[in-house]
């Protein structure tokens, strides 16, 4: 395997921290098992107690087949997987967002930054990672270098970002930040899922939504698409 440049090949298109870690790890959990085909497929199974998980595995390794040119990746596809069970990730509206960001003349500057930086992400749907690679700032539009070394440009609140501080704190601190704002049940991904949620049921084009987050595909951004039991239960109320 040539993972060494295949991870090089991930931080010269702006993949995350972690997604690299991520990457790293699997890729050198089955390295000398890659030689076989099959033997790559009996440890690949090995995981089929956790559906998530043997599905990051799959995804990884078909990355890694991909960027090499491996022929053998149609025989490596061919494997049966086990389903993900349909689980509704938290998210929250933007009336929550708004109650809980809310700047208050009495609070410290620290905690006025933190609410300020969370309704930017909200706003933008940005990825956190992304907050380090805004190129440009214009009153409609910020022009961002995203995922794959790609630069898109985004919507924004002027209001709020006029009042954004340079950004100098770890993804760590961020996920600290957003679980004292918004709860701990909540992630730096949470709001960018909350966004696109907030969006498309507010009927935002599924394209400009799509743009907006920076996905391929359009089937990306309706998986953001994260309705409770309850909220389905009223669209189809409403409908029928």
């Amino acid at each position: 395997m040539k993972e060494k440049e295949f991870i090089n090949y991930l931080k010269r298109n702006n993949y995350s921290k972690n997604t690299i870690i991520t990457y790293t790890n699997i890729l050198k959990k089955y390295k000398q098992y890659y030689g076989n085909i099959a033997s790559l497929k009996k440890e690949l199974r090995l995981h089929y107690h956790s559906p998530n998980t043997v599905w990051t595995h799959y995804n990884v390794l078909c990355s890694y087949m991909k960027w090499s040119k491996d022929k053998r990746i149609d025989t490596f596809k061919n494997i049966k997987l086990p389903k993900i069970p349909k689980v509704y990730m938290e998210v929250f509206t933007k009336k929550y967002l708004m109650k809980k960001t809310e700047v208050k003349e009495e609070e410290n500057v620290s905690l006025t930054e933190k609410k300020l930086l969370i309704r930017f992400l909200f706003e933008t749907g940005i990825r956190a990672s992304e907050l380090y690679q805004i190129i440009e700032i214009n009153k409609k539009t910020i022009r961002i270098l995203g995922k794959g070394n790609k630069i898109r440009e985004v919507f924004h609140n002027w209001e709020t970002t006029k009042q954004l501080r340079p950004f100098d704190y770890t993804t760590k601190t961020l996920r600290l930040w957003v679980k004292e704002v918004l709860g701990d049940q909540f992630t730096p991904h949470s709001i960018r899922r909350s966004s696109a949620t907030h969006l498309l049921l507010n009927g935002a084009n599924p394209k400009m939504v799509m743009l907006q987050l920076g996905h391929e595909k359009i089937e990306t951004t309706f998986r953001y698409l994260n309705l409770s039991l309850e909220d389905n239960w009223k669209i189809y109320n409403k409908a029928m």
